[in-house]
């Protein structure tokens, strides 16, 4: 997609300014446009980067249509002159601009504007943003109530197909050098699609994006290895790995889903797919359950394992199982809005049907035909055959279970 410029955006305190102004100084590409607003110079407010105008000053502006957008904000307003945006195009560089929540949401009501800017919303724990707020002196109950009205058109921009928008938490313990590194980088893969290289991998998990709880040690080339999580299902019945019972132990034959100690937080323009790891592969376990992660989606990753071997298999808690890559796509699509958005307990997850379904009758007939003295021969056949099956029935489930 051939972006206009950039937005960037979010909820007070999450360092919209900041992040705007250290972008254009470290990236000679990037200029930021200046805003007008109603309010009172602050103390942290860089030269040039805001007009202040009077509220009459700012009414007579709007009503001549000298602004390309405009919102109030917490008893003030903000907007952005047209004259402004152009001074920036006509020297060639891409704009930057940052706007309330509101303004970026409604940009789509522009034409010329729809879909055409890139939008940053930058974010914190409410915590971060209670401090740092303090610091300025500001109201809290004012902004926490702001707070839930700018993540609120957050979610809406989320929705809309298409609409290129970023959702990166800048923590007291996020680097700005970091999100704006990755702005610079999500600019320049505009319009570019295929793997995430390493470089681009580790960045967005810096900034909160792709995988939570994630370590930097497993990053790859253009990959990561996923790590054994503490749930786990087996013989019918969701387990738990502790330091003191740190394993998942595999008889031939069994079956058991395995969850990630990673959460996926996908953007909207980027899909992953996950497999096991060689080596499991070439122990005899093989993945059932698709191995595609659609864009948006945010959860913990379940894998659906089986033991085709005739030894057992061991899976150790913190240890590499699976690997994902990650692949970005030539636009923003609709996000992933299924049911098992935001699962992060397999309790959650795993649906009853799943618990009392055809599988566990498959695993019972296994068991029966190891009482048969010819079954040692050819139990990797049988077990190949049987894992097939089973990947089948577990398909035909979590197709009904989805409708």
């Amino acid at each position: 997609m051939e972006y206009k410029g950039i937005i960037v955006t979010g909820t007070s305190g999450s360092g919209k300014s900041t992040v705007a102004s250290k972008l254009c100084e470290k990236f000679d590409i990037f200029q930021r446009v200046q805003s007008a607003t109603t309010r009172e110079k602050r103390n942290d407010d860089e030269t040039g980067t805001y007009v202040y105008l009077s509220k009459e000053e700012f009414s007579n502006l709007e009503k001549e249509g000298k602004f390309i957008t405009t919102s109030p904000y917490r008893g003030k307003k903000y907007g952005i002159k047209v004259e402004d945006y152009k001074k920036v195009t006509q020297r060639g560089k891409v704009p930057v601009m940052v706007l309330t929540p509101e303004a970026a949401n409604q940009l789509d009501k522009i034409s010329q504007m729809k879909n055409k800017f890139m939008i940053i919303f930058l974010d914190a724990s409410d915590d971060t943003l209670d401090k740092r707020l303090e610091k300025r002196g500001e109201n809290l109950d004012t902004a926490r109530t702001q707070r839930e009205i700018d993540r609120r058109y957050k979610d809406e921009m989320w929705k809309k197909e298409n609409c290129p928008i970023y959702c990166i938490k800048n923590e007291d313990t996020t680097s700005v050098d970091d999100i704006i590194d990755l702005i610079y980088y999500l600019y320049e893969y505009r319009n570019t699609g295929g793997l995430l290289p390493k470089k681009l991998i580790e960045l967005m998990i810096r900034c909160g994006l792709l995988l939570e709880d994630a370590t930097p040690d497993n990053i790859e080339g253009a990959s990561y290895d996923l790590r054994v999580g503490d749930e786990y299902f087996h013989d019918g019945e969701i387990k738990q790995l502790t330091d003191q019972h740190p394993f998942i132990v595999m008889k031939p034959g069994d079956y058991v889903l395995v969850s990630s100690k990673e959460i996926a937080n996908l953007p909207k323009n980027v899909a992953g797919r996950f497999d096991l790891s060689v080596s499991l592969f070439c122990k005899g376990a093989i993945l059932s359950n698709g191995p595609q992660i659609d864009p948006g989606f945010r959860g913990r990753l379940y894998c659906l394992i089986f033991n085709t071997s005739n030894k057992e298999i061991q899976l150790k808690r913190g240890e590499h199982f699976a690997t994902i890559e990650f692949i970005i796509l030539v636009d923003h699509t609709l996000p992933y809005t299924g049911k098992y958005q935001n699962k992060l307990k397999m309790k959650d997850y795993l649906p009853e049907v799943v618990k009392a379904s055809a599988i566990n009758q498959l695993i019972q007939d296994v068991e029966k035909l190891k009482r048969a003295k010819w079954f040692e021969k050819y139990l990797p056949l049988i077990l190949s055959a049987l894992a097939i099956v089973a990947s089948i029935v577990m398909g035909v489930i979590l197709f009904f279970i989805k409708k």
